[in-house]
């Protein structure tokens, strides 16, 4: 009697012991068929840009223990591609070294945060490109290959002035898929590098393929000017106003121009077109102000000067411009009184305190003057000017 207690309490444990197991695996099974229908939801989420939905799932996911590992892989990556399209930089940052911890490693993730970096969408208040071209680089070690990729490499490679490495990913990428922006980019770079003869091939380049984009006449123009050619400066500016008549700043440039080829009254026109467009550019109220001084109407360049000063307080052009004026009257107090001003505005600038001290001393202060000048050319010791004006005060002052 005793044996058949024993074996019925072995049978009933035995027969608990088989429910338990099979009740577990019933529960995982459960529990894995969950995490899947969450990991599904939340994808369903992410597709349809409800990202703040789905990264509070993926996040639910990611608090489970014992996720499958493809399982697991697959919630780190859309997670962060989630905090990406959230602009969630230390988010996405996170999640992309959760996986690198598991040994999991995207060439594609290390791109999407980069270009969060680099600021594409002007989310941000400025790009970090440093940071962009650790992540780039990561991507290139990893393998990413694609044009857009190398587009984002070489900006990054130039922002960062590391310009060898910049131009020679242009010039791979022109080879196989040229763009107006690939075009521009070198000629920046060959900018910086003092190449701007092949500088202006690159930005005609871009020309050919994008004639529609502003930044691009306007740079082809200033460059123009940079080498003195002022003609061809006149012709891409004009090119540009076809384009877009409401943009200030061809007139700008062609006032600029115009004023070098010493042709006033076309300055004079499109530099009021400029004004007339945007009434608070307060250099072309300024370049207004030098066309008819040169043509010997004082008054009329005063009032240019003073709007220019109106439209921005602190223009120590407009003030040093108002002084030569007044010297050029032999307002002497009146012309001390600007250049006063402009030294107020900028201590360090040496052509300030260069013309405070010609005032001086055409007021016959010469100790104020000689003052003056001595700080001019502590500032810049290489000011001939200011160098032989001290000259002749200190003789003039018995000073050896």
């Amino acid at each position: 009697m005793f044996k058949k207690i024993i074996y019925l309490i072995i049978i009933i444990f035995l027969l608990f012991s088989v429910s338990n197991f099979a009740l577990a695996q019933e529960a995982k099974a459960v529990e894995e068929k969950t995490s899947a229908e969450i990991f599904s939801e939340a994808l369903n989420d992410y597709n349809s840009e409800n990202f703040a939905l789905a990264q509070e799932k993926f996040n639910q996911l990611l608090e489970t223990e014992n996720l499958d590992e493809g399982l697991q892989f697959s919630v780190l990556y859309y997670s962060t591609m989630t905090a990406v399209n959230r602009y969630q930089t230390t988010k996405a940052i996170d999640s992309l070294e959760r996986m690198n911890d598991l040994g999991f490693q995207s060439g594609n993730l290390n791109w999407q945060i980069a270009e969060l970096f680099l600021n594409e969408k002007n989310q941000f208040d400025s790009a970090n490109f440093e940071e962009a071209l650790k992540y780039l680089e990561k991507a290139k070690s990893l393998g990413l290959n694609k044009l857009d990729f190398k587009r984002d490499l070489a900006y990054a490679y130039l922002e960062n002035q590391e310009l060898e490495k910049a131009e020679n990913l242009y010039l791979e990428i022109i080879k196989n898929e040229a763009s107006a922006a690939d075009y521009l980019n070198l000629a920046k770079i060959k900018e910086k590098q003092g190449k701007l003869k092949q500088a202006v091939e690159y930005y005609e380049s871009a020309l050919e393929l994008n004639g529609t984009q502003s930044s691009l006449y306007l740079n082809l123009g200033n460059l123009y000017q940079r080498l003195n050619n002022y003609n061809s400066a006149v012709s891409i500016f004009n090119q540009g106003i076809k384009t877009r008549k409401d943009f200030a700043p061809y007139y700008i440039g062609l006032g600029e121009s115009y004023i070098e080829l010493e042709n006033y009254e076309k300055a004079q026109t499109a530099l009021k077109k400029a004004v007339g467009i945007n009434k608070n550019s307060y250099y072309g109220y300024y370049l207004l102000g030098n066309v008819e001084k040169i043509k010997g109407n004082l008054n009329q360049a005063l009032n240019y000067y003073s709007q220019a000063l109106k439209y921005n307080p602190d223009y120590v052009e407009a003030y040093l411009a108002e002084g030569k004026v007044h010297l050029e009257r032999e307002e002497y107090y009146r012309a001390i009184s600007r250049f006063s001003l402009a030294v107020d505005k900028n201590p360090n600038y040496a052509e300030s305190r260069y013309y405070l001290g010609k005032a001086y001393y055409q007021a016959d202060m010469l100790e104020a003057a000689r003052a003056e000048l001595r700080k001019a050319l502590h500032i810049n010791d290489r000011y001939q000017q200011a160098r032989e004006l001290l000259d002749r005060i200190e003789k003039e002052l018995n000073i050896n």
